[in-house]
């Protein structure tokens, strides 16, 4: 069975060919580009990898995961960005998928956290969209979305919709450590809102990556304060519903991606052989490279 890496960032330096946004984690001198990460998959023996954009929420900035898509097709599939105050984004989403062919979207705001009902939220009409078209949804987010997440993975059961670095949500506010990758160094282990987060497996449809752990543990690798957590949402979701990821580039220097390859045998090392095959790719095939 291939093993997939279902969280990876990838992008170059910006041009005319591959505009993107600038940020603290992604400046104009920085490039992690598709060769290098194809390096350390091969290095690795990792087969595939969705590429999770963080280039701009324009389809010109998706021009760089969509140019690794279609030259890689058979090893990379990706997700894509919307911005939420678009006056349609089901429109732009749509337009989205036809110019790049992503497979799903991540969304870091649901709405309202006050919504009574998954129809007041302002992602609905997203998630309806995302419905037709057969695309995943990915998570990242406050824990006061929690709610949003409930709603919306019940009123929309075919949706996929997979919560991003162990379903952490964070509650307190993040910066970047001396690699400039993400690190939330308050944030409680495990937090405070985790029995909400191990209660939405009551939905089907609600998968976990199991990633991340570099931006939130207070050890070095294998990041042995955040096992329990990796063994909460075993017996929440079983491997049927986690996915391995490495969460790359932010860990190609320390502690390295094979570190990251190597990780679920530490935090989950009495599993079966069937069970490990599942949360490194077998489950997610179940939801991406459709048709390929």
């Amino acid at each position: 069975m291939d093993k997939v890496d279902v969280h990876v960032h990838v992008f170059d330096r910006p041009s005319e060919r591959f505009p993107r946004e600038l940020s603290s984690l992604a400046p104009a001198d920085r490039a992690c580009p598709i060769e290098a990460l194809i390096a350390d998959m091969d290095a690795a023996g990792i087969d595939r990898a969705v590429l999770i954009e963080m280039n701009g929420t324009q389809i010109a900035q998706h021009a760089y995961v969509a140019h690794c898509v279609q030259t890689w097709p058979d090893r990379f599939t990706a997700t894509g960005l919307i911005d939420l105050n678009d006056p349609d984004p089901p429109a732009r989403l749509r337009e989205l998928v036809a110019a790049t062919g992503i497979e799903g979207i991540r969304l870091g705001t649901l709405g309202d956290p006050a919504a009574q009902r998954a129809e007041e939220l302002s992602t609905y009409a997203l998630f309806a969209c995302a419905d037709e078209l057969g695309l995943n949804i990915n998570i990242y987010t406050g824990g006061a979305q929690l709610s949003g997440i409930e709603r919306l993975a019940a009123a929309f059961p075919g949706v996929s919709i997979s919560l991003d670095h162990l379903g952490v949500m964070p509650t307190t506010a993040g910066g970047s450590d001396q690699w400039g990758r993400p690190r939330f160094d308050a944030e409680p282990l495990p937090p405070a809102n985790y029995p909400q987060v191990m209660a939405l497996s009551r939905f089907p449809n609600v998968y976990v990556k199991i990633s991340g752990e570099y931006a939130f543990s207070k050890v070095p690798w294998p990041y042995g304060d955040m096992q329990p957590m990796v063994a909460d949402v075993y017996r929440a979701y079983g491997a049927e519903r986690m996915m391995w990821c490495t969460d790359s580039p932010w860990i190609g220097v320390e502690p390295g991606y094979q570190k990251l390859v190597d990780l679920l045998d530490c935090h989950l090392p009495n599993i079966s052989v069937a069970e490990k095959a599942m949360i490194m790719g077998g489950t997610a095939l179940k939801l991406w490279f459709k048709g390929r």
